[in-house]
């Protein structure tokens, strides 16, 4: 088969049509229509994967599928369709799950983070968060919990290419300043100032926007079970 629309009418796609149908709602048919008029077969093939995971999700936590409004899931679709990578293909799928779930607690800026991720920067991040919340003893991540500076380098095995930049700039993580001043001992107040050093040292920390980014990444079933751990 070589065009998106067999594709669509084929056994392949219809393992898959129930659940988006439920979660499309009334936007199924016209979801279904710009597939078969614009997408190419490996988009529908990625579409059906990201769809899978999702279904495989709310069966996990017990959850039936309600349906997402369009103002998420044709972005979580659109982008997901061009998403062969698993690690990023089953974020995009905890996205997919929790919107159909809680919507109010899925920012539509979440797309925009989450489409902005390489591979390798999206698997880093999960590094991270799992050696953070261990070191802290932590039954889930938190915001303003600080991480190490030498978390996106070498020293905490970042792949080559992945650095804070792009987490700070995705409002992901922030820099926390701490200032130490050291006053030297002097005979007078002048010579004091004069002799004053300043020392400027910083950690990272992760903002409330990343907690509920993940948490939306993870799927219903981590927010539940994050959320019981905390009663």
């Amino acid at each position: 088969m070589s065009d998106a629309g067999d594709i669509l009418k084929s056994g392949l796609v219809d393992k898959a049509a129930d659940l988006l149908h439920k979660l499309a709602g009334p936007m199924f048919e016209e979801f279904g229509a710009m597939l078969a008029d614009k997408v190419r077969v490996y988009r529908v093939k990625n579409l059906i994967s990201t769809v899978k995971r999702t279904e495989r999700m709310l069966l996990d936590a017990g959850l039936l599928p309600n349906a997402v409004p369009p103002r998420l899931l044709l972005p979580i679709l659109e982008n997901s369709s061009v998403e062969d990578n698993e690690t990023l293909q089953e974020m995009w799928a905890g996205l997919l799950a929790t919107a159909s779930q809680r919507a109010d607690s899925v920012s539509p800026s979440f797309a925009e983070t989450l489409k902005q991720l390489t591979p390798d920067e999206a698997r880093h991040l999960e590094h991270v968060v799992g050696k953070t919340i261990e070191l802290y003893k932590k039954p889930r991540l938190t915001p303003e919990t600080q991480v190490t500076p030498y978390a996106f380098t070498e020293r905490w095995e970042a792949p080559p290419g992945v650095s804070s930049d792009t987490f700070e700039r995705l409002g992901l993580i922030r820099r926390d300043y701490d200032v130490d001043l050291r006053w030297p001992k002097s005979e007078s107040v002048e010579e004091a100032l004069d002799k004053l050093k300043t020392e400027v040292g910083y950690t990272f920390v992760f903002t409330k926007y990343a907690v509920r980014f993940l948490e939306a990444c993870h799927g219903p079933l981590f927010r539940k079970m994050g959320d019981s751990s905390q009663r």
